[in-house]
């Protein structure tokens, strides 16, 4: 029912379809920016050494990594594996995560979307000049409940891999080799 007052322009109902295709686009925008913050988040808090708020982005999640077996489920998990073999110097890994090409799509129902980025990654350890370590493909999955999008699954592929001894702590890692996951 459109509630009208008198003398007001018809014209108003002819456009209504207009209208809601418009509050449609919005909110799609507003569902990308808000899943696109979580991606960069990734990013920000990695790069700042706060991974227990990277396992937290994870938390209703898995974390994998192309050509490895190993599935990281929900923020414990991710936390404690970050922690694990990220190497940290004065609290922070001297890392600087860049994400670009990403492509977002919410599906229709509005409820779920997926997205592909691609990532560099740049370290400068201590008295070293900065270089390139890795560089590969993030595939995500999200879900939203009520008003908030969270992450259910990150793959990441690792396309080129540099010196990664000055990032991660590879003697804890058992022999396994990141090399090798390159896709």
């Amino acid at each position: 029912m459109i509630l009208r007052a008198p003398g007001a322009d018809s014209t108003l109902r002819a456009r209504e379809p207009d209208l809601l295709l418009g509050i449609a686009r919005m909110t799609r925008a507003n569902d990308r920016d808000r899943i696109l913050d979580l991606i960069h988040s990734y990013a920000a808090l990695i790069d700042t050494g706060r991974l227990d708020e990277v396992g937290d982005l994870f938390e209703r999640s898995t974390y994998r990594t192309a050509g490895n077996d190993i599935v990281l489920e929900g923020a414990e998990q991710v936390r404690f594996a970050q922690e694990y073999a990220v190497k940290l110097y004065d609290g922070i890994p001297r890392t600087h995560h860049n994400i670009t090409n990403v492509r977002i799509h919410v599906a229709d129902d509005g409820r779920n979307a997926t997205a592909e980025s691609y990532f560099t990654v740049i370290q400068a350890p201590p008295g070293e000049e900065p270089r390139i370590i890795v560089a590969g493909r993030y595939s995500d999955t999200f879900a939203r409940t009520g008003d908030d999008w969270h992450f259910t699954d990150r793959l990441i592929y690792m396309d080129l891999v540099g010196r990664l001894d000055d990032h991660l702590h590879l003697d804890r890692m058992g022999g396994i080799d990141p090399s090798t996951w390159v896709d």
